[in-house]
């Protein structure tokens, strides 16, 4: 989606703006040619141009006001709570695609939980990006970059939200290790078994895709993008009502075939996720529940019956 958008010459498209990685860019790093082999990794288009390449005037001029906290520490944020920080780094890149006379668009990961803040605090046209977990966690494998920072992400919520994970117990263990006093300065993760990777995984899910899906202004469910050739005319129109020429016609995303093995096991972590958010993880739910219904029919049938259950 990205990789299309960016094509636009009167877009000015910042991939991942709360990626970490943006802490450590200098003009050399993003005028490097595209990392071929990042994009065949990850399943991405190929690039003809270095996914940082945007932010280019900001490494030239000064050093951008990212730092590596924006990206997990405040992970979650309720639409009345202040990030006098987060607030300035992205009206910083806002404004300078406003100064060149191009619209910002930013594609984000690790935003979803923040989805409500952002609306508020910024306004614009916000999409929802959705993947069913299934294929979604078949992706994570690819690298342990991302169980790694899922890891890191759950932490970062349990020490704002303690009773959210207690139902994954051995998590739970490992937690209130690392923050005993004893243990303070060691490592910023803990290793957990593929199982435990997983739970934390579906409960971050559903409580992510809640919230982007509550306060968006379109759903683009990639899982009926790539099969139902309406749903793709009807996307690509929404997308030329906001100054945007997409085609959708060649999307094609990756299907997960898996054992019956890992399908059993993972409805079952899903059903305890599902009862998790229902009791003592609520509290990472920021969610319109009768915007979250009136969005179902835009999800693929995987996703829109997951969300349902959690109603």
């Amino acid at each position: 989606m990205w990789s299309r958008l960016r094509q636009d010459e009167s877009l000015r498209c910042y991939f991942e703006p709360l990626h970490e990685r943006i802490a450590k860019l200098n003009p050399a790093a993003v005028t490097l040619p595209p990392e071929a082999g990042v994009s065949v990794a990850l399943r991405h288009p190929a690039q003809e141009r270095n996914y940082f390449a945007e932010y280019l005037d900001f490494v030239k001029s000064s050093p951008t006001l990212f730092s590596r906290s924006l990206s997990y520490d405040r992970y979650l944020l309720r639409p009345e709570q202040s990030d006098d920080h987060l607030r300035a780094y992205l009206g910083e890149l806002i404004s300078a695609a406003g100064g060149a006379g191009r619209t910002a668009v930013l594609c984000f990961c690790r935003s979803q939980m923040r989805s409500a803040w952002m609306k508020r605090a910024f306004g614009g046209r916000h999409v929802a990006q959705v993947r069913n977990p299934f294929d979604q966690w078949a992706s994570f494998q690819v690298r342990p970059y991302f169980v790694q920072k899922l890891v890191l992400t759950a932490l970062k919520l349990r020490t704002a939200h303690p009773g959210a994970f207690v139902h994954i117990e051995q998590f739970e263990r490992k937690a209130q290790a690392r923050s005993s006093p004893q243990s303070r300065g060691g490592s910023l993760v803990v290793p957990v078994d593929a199982q435990d990777a997983l739970r934390l995984f579906l409960l971050v899910w559903i409580a992510s895709t809640l919230q982007a899906v509550a306060c968006c202004d379109h759903v683009l469910d990639v899982d009926r993008l790539s099969v139902d050739a309406g749903y793709q005319q009807e996307s690509a129109a929404w997308f030329k009502s906001a100054g945007c020429l997409v085609d959708f016609a060649d999307c094609a995303t990756p299907v997960t075939g898996g054992s019956q093995e890992s399908r059993l096991l993972f409805r079952t972590v899903l059903d305890e996720a599902v009862n998790a958010i229902g009791s003592h993880a609520r509290c990472l739910v920021v969610a319109d529940e009768d915007a979250v219904r009136k969005r179902l029919p835009s999800l693929s049938g995987a996703s829109s019956a997951i969300l349902a259950k959690v109603l």
